[in-house]
């Protein structure tokens, strides 16, 4: 068999066809580097951006649509606090307060003899607290039940009172009636603004 004999004529039109496909190759390349692979990025980054676009007017639709739930929410908060406000009364409302135990007594047929708040020191109110315990003492003269009625009162009031000690003595005198002392504690809002 013989072999084939690459001529002239056929080494030029291999070489050009040669030199046809580097240069493609070649152009093929820079297309890819200069034209092509820009334009992916490009496309890329949009797909991205747009993905994040997306997410976050997922979110913001979603906390749209919670707005009414937090304006309820803000409304029953208020009345809470207002409730909270009215429970705590302010330091300059403790006269108020005083009067209020005196009736509560009066209206449970329990003898006040002495009501004596315990401010506290300057010293002893954190700076950072919104309300401060008052201990309030009370000494008093009355039968079980009356004390029973009175304790009830106090308990039901409508400012947040807690009754922390309580002594009954006998009053030799009177076998119905006893010596009370009592240590209430109540709080009161600081710096309050009412």
């Amino acid at each position: 068999m013989a072999k084939p004999q690459i001529g002239l004529k056929n080494f030029e039109q291999h070489r050009t066809l040669i030199l046809i496909a580097i240069l493609a190759a070649v152009a093929f390349i820079v297309y890819l580097n200069l034209v092509l692979k820009p334009q992916l990025l490009r496309v890329f980054t949009a797909f991205s951006k747009m993905s994040r676009i997306s997410s976050d007017l997922k979110n913001s639709e979603s906390a749209i649509a919670k707005i009414p739930g937090y304006r309820t929410n803000i409304v029953a908060y208020r009345e809470k606090v207002e409730y909270y406000e009215k429970m705590l009364p302010a330091e300059q409302e403790i006269p108020a307060l005083l009067e209020n135990l005196s009736k509560m007594a009066k209206d449970s047929a329990v003898k006040i003899l002495a009501i004596t708040p315990i401010m506290p020191q300057e010293d002893d109110m954190a700076g950072n607290q919104i309300y401060q315990e008052i201990p309030i003492l009370i000494n008093a003269r009355s039968g079980y039940h009356e004390l029973g009625s009175f304790l009830s009162k106090l308990e039901n009031a409508d400012r947040f009172m807690m009754v922390a000690d309580i002594s009954i003595k006998p009053d030799n005198a009177s076998p119905k009636k006893h010596n009370i002392e009592l240590l209430i504690l109540t709080y009161i809002l600081l710096g309050s603004n009412k």
